[in-house]
């Protein structure tokens, strides 16, 4: 008999370790329904860190339509595609779909069986015989409405996630139209000193023409020395060229070392004038405010969850018990028919404070996550107020310094130049003159660049497009557990429009 034993445990362990095999080679997860992939444990095959290193510093290839100057949109949306930040918010998305199947099924049945391999200090009993072993088969089911609190609260987290990814996107629109705009003021600025290079050297022209008729030779020195200062302006402009171009391949994924182009003209949008409707377009798309929004909902399913730990998990199961007349010690009156009982247990929640503290818990974080909300929504309104005011400020100088003073100051150069050629003014009033046009000029760039951005962070505050039509705001209603995720975005689609 105790052979027999011996064998028996034998083979269970031989079942066992096959069993185990089996589990870790299982690599590939296999598709069990339409909605939900068993998540394999197995890590990727890991790259040395001189491997890591090289994969990082390959350059990805400017792709064609990337090529020459561009619109701020094909940029925007390459970077809805391609920028990494935005793509691990998505998967970060991506994870905690993956735990709503884990939190709303059962805990593994429990299986236990108690061998007795001696008979001599087994269990005996008259009427039925020798019990080898006893099986045990059972299952915990919490209280009711545990479950779908539990998947109420995922989907809660899953809403956060996609507000994160929302912002993420929000925040790479800002950034390319930022980097944009800079790239777009170092380009101008390069063209702008450009053509004054020009008007410099047809001044150094008359000056030399002069040369005959009394004029001086350190007219012309003067005329050398600010085309020399041209120059070197202009060499630190294409620094900041490089550096615009670096800021914005970042927000690409592609090499710094691309030649990133802006439009020769860029349209640059109007700053609104209703702030309150701005503040409630905030309220309604802003991805913070809906992230605070879901994670106050996902608290509240936290104190639930917390009131039910004061109920009962109850616990069903199945009891087998072997009985054999060999090896029993009244084997001519015993039966030896196996016994078959019903297991029903239940823990006992009598340590009340606990459950009580817990609920106080809950309560206290949703309280914190109410006021975190206040907290974002003050914010987002002194944050639209602060660039919509800057925005009209580089709006109204924008125009006074288009429609009047250049307008002037070319005025003024073109009668200085004049009046050079005959005589009546002397080259230091002439200098003076272009210097005035260059500033004015270089003034109106930046300026416009200026504008562009405090734009840019408007619409980055509000959390959608202010001079066009608002699109709909995320649906904080919709269904979660049971809907595909949502990609990056790809070319074609609008930035702006919040992920449902």
């Amino acid at each position: 008999m105790i052979r027999r034993w011996f064998l028996i445990l034998a083979v269970a362990l031989v079942v066992q370790t096959i069993g185990c095999a089996h589990i870790t080679h299982r690599t590939e997860p296999t598709r069990t329904d339409d909605r939900v992939l068993p998540v394999s444990f197995q890590p990727h095959a890991i790259a040395s860190p001189a491997a890591a290193m090289a994969i990082a510093a390959e350059s990805p290839a400017l792709p064609a339509e990337l090529i020459g100057p561009q619109p701020v949109e094909v940029y925007i949306q390459r970077a809805l595609a391609e920028n990494r930040t935005v793509q691990a918010a998505f998967h970060n998305v991506n994870s905690l779909r993956y735990r709503i199947p884990q939190v709303t099924v059962l805990d593994d049945p429990v299986a236990s069986n108690t061998i007795y391999p001696i008979p001599s200090v087994a269990p005996q009993y008259s009427l039925m015989g020798y019990n080898p072993y006893n099986l045990v088969l059972a299952q915990q089911f919490p209280w009711y409405g545990t479950l779908r609190l539990r998947g109420q609260a995922a989907e809660q987290d899953v809403k956060v996630a996609l507000a994160e990814l929302a912002a993420a996107q929000l925040d790479t629109v800002a950034a390319v139209k930022r980097a944009y705009y800079d790239l777009y003021v170092a380009q101008r600025t390069v063209d702008t000193l450009a053509e004054n290079r020009k008007i410099l050297e047809d001044f150094r022209a008359i000056v030399k023409s002069r040369l005959a008729t009394g004029g001086t030779q350190q007219d012309v020195i003067k005329s050398d020395v600010l085309i020399s200062q041209l120059d070197r302006e202009m060499a630190t402009t294409q620094q900041g060229v490089t550096s615009a171009r670096a800021a914005l391949a970042r927000q690409l994924h592609v090499s710094p070392e691309l030649d990133l182009r802006t439009l020769p003209e860029v349209a640059i949008g109007t700053a609104p004038a209703e702030v309150e409707r701005l503040n409630q377009m905030a309220i309604d798309a802003r991805p913070e405010l809906r992230g605070r929004l879901s994670a106050i909902a996902r608290d509240q399913k936290a104190v639930a969850l917390a009131e039910k730990r004061f109920y009962p998990n109850i616990t069903l199961g199945l009891s087998y018990m072997d009985m054999e007349k060999t090896n029993a010690t009244t084997p001519n009156t015993a039966s030896g028919f196996p016994n078959v009982g019903f297991v029903v247990a239940f823990n006992l929640p009598v340590y009340r404070n606990k459950y009580r503290a817990g609920v106080c818990e809950a309560k206290e974080r949703a309280l914190a996550d109410t006021k975190l909300y206040e907290a974002q929504r003050d914010e987002t309104f002194a944050e639209i107020k602060d660039f919509v005011t800057q925005a009209k400020v580089q709006q109204n100088v924008l125009s006074l310094l288009r429609d009047n003073i250049l307008p002037r100051t070319k005025d003024t150069m073109e009668l200085a130049r004049s009046d050079y050629a005959k005589s009546n003014v002397d080259y230091a009033t002439v200098l003076s003159s272009v210097r005035e046009v260059l500033q004015i000029q270089l003034q109106i760039v930046q300026v416009e660049a200026e504008l562009g951005k405090a734009l840019a962070s408007l619409e980055r505050a509000v959390g959608t497009q202010i001079n066009e039509q608002p699109t709909v705001p995320m649906n904080s209603d919709t269904s979660i557990g049971t809907s595909s995720p949502t990609p990056p975005p790809t070319p074609g689609i609008s930035p702006f429009k919040p992920t449902d």
